[in-house]
């Protein structure tokens, strides 16, 4: 699977962190992608933070292995050579502000103008609609989607720690654009594509609006707990550590009260038997959890989950995740070279392939490919201020 996506040529009309997670995965899988950016600023991800040896940590993560290609698309020459790098893609992939490719070039031209192109439009809330036209941001999609609503506790509300709707949306786009790819091996077209940030946050809440539609009653946050599964959480040992539990089953219940808690009067309570009699009787499974825990040390506890096959998780901090033993194990970091040469380590891509894809590439400076790829598109002339030249393929 090493050049799986070989000779797929992908234009990228992107910024920030939705359709660049798209665009770099198809960049691991083989395909030559392609990002335009604006002349002097490029894609405002550049400029998140100096975190890696003065580069955005987010535009190190999101475009290694692209080519940046600097040009105005407002000015007429830009336009013209969009419309000529897309004649020779199999994929674009835009996440522009709503409507704003829109009135560069109108998506039915560009289906008249290359019929085998894949075109994939990542927005916040779709095409139609009251939202259709509101910029979206993460915060702002996950607060409107009730992912902060279920995350947290009831007393404080909390956003995940990452860009939730940007990272789902992202791989659901990589998805669909991968399956249009096989349809157009069949039939020879390519098809339009819209991925919203906004309705992919709607199938990942699925259970709890389920639950709301049908129960009438709101799930309430319950921190690192699950609104579904009880034990499921952090729990204290004696010396003061914490270990997550995550007990799905109910013979994991048994062991866990039978070998760990060493508690035999837990399972012979018909109330705590399933599931659902644990989430009926939440405080009382946590605080008997919680109460046995807390006279053991983790080294115990942790002795006890091993044998008894329970599922558990240390509660990490980033530090300890940096040089997780299993990450170290699969080979997870690899390196990469910045656009002023500097090397770094990155985390590799996370598909597993036989033979195994190539390791991390170039992160591109703002429009260092620029030249290059006119020049594969027979141009020669073309003004890097983003001033319209003469028509340049006349």
């Amino acid at each position: 699977m090493r050049h799986a996506l070989a000779g797929i040529r992908v234009i990228a009309i992107e910024h920030a962190v939705a359709a660049p997670l798209c665009t770099r995965h198809l960049a691991d899988l083989g395909a030559d992608v392609i990002k335009i950016e604006k002349p002097q600023y490029g894609d405002f991800a550049r400029d998140y933070d100096g975190f890696v040896r003065g580069h955005s940590s987010h535009f190190v993560w999101l475009n290694r292995g692209k080519r940046s290609v600097a040009i105005d698309l407002k000015s007429g020459g830009g336009r013209h050579i969009l419309l000529e790098l897309l004649r020779t893609a199999d994929v674009l992939v835009c996440n522009l502000a709503p409507g704003a490719l829109e009135r560069i070039v109108a998506d039915a031209e560009l289906g008249e103008l290359n019929p085998r192109l894949v075109r994939c439009y990542l927005s916040g809330y779709g095409t139609s609609g009251p939202y259709a036209g509101r910029k979206a941001y993460d915060l702002l999609v996950q607060g409107e989607a009730g992912t902060i609503a279920a995350t947290g506790t009831p007393e404080q509300r909390a956003k995940p720690g990452v860009s939730l709707s940007d990272l789902s949306a992202g791989t659901y786009a990589l998805a669909a654009i991968n399956a249009a790819l096989i349809e157009r091996s069949r039939t020879g077209r390519g098809q339009r594509l819209d991925i919203s940030l906004f309705e992919v946050l709607l199938e990942w809440m699925s259970p709890l609006l389920l639950t709301q539609k049908y129960t009438g009653q709101t799930p309430d946050p319950v921190g690192l707990g699950h609104a579904s599964i009880v034990p499921y959480g952090p729990y204290t040992t004696s010396d003061s550590k914490q270990i997550l539990l995550a007990v799905q089953t109910d013979g994991q219940w048994r062991r866990l009260c039978t070998d760990v808690l060493k508690n035999t009067a837990l399972i012979a309570d018909p109330a705590l038997a399933t599931n659902a009699g644990r989430l009926r009787n939440r405080a009382r499974v946590e605080s008997v959890v919680q109460e046995s825990l807390s006279a053991m040390s983790l080294a115990l506890v942790t002795d006890r989950l091993e044998a008894a096959d329970v599922p558990h998780a240390r509660l990490n901090q980033v530090v300890d995740v940096v040089d997780h033993p299993q990450a170290m194990e699969a080979g997870r970091w690899s390196p990469t070279i910045l656009s002023d040469g500097q090397e770094v380590e990155v985390v590799t891509s996370p598909f597993h392939t036989t033979p195994d894809l190539p390791g991390a590439t170039r992160v591109p400076g703002l429009g260092e490919h620029t030249d290059e790829v006119l020049k594969e598109l027979g141009l020669t002339t073309f003004a890097l201020d983003g001033q319209s030249p003469a028509d340049p393929l006349s």
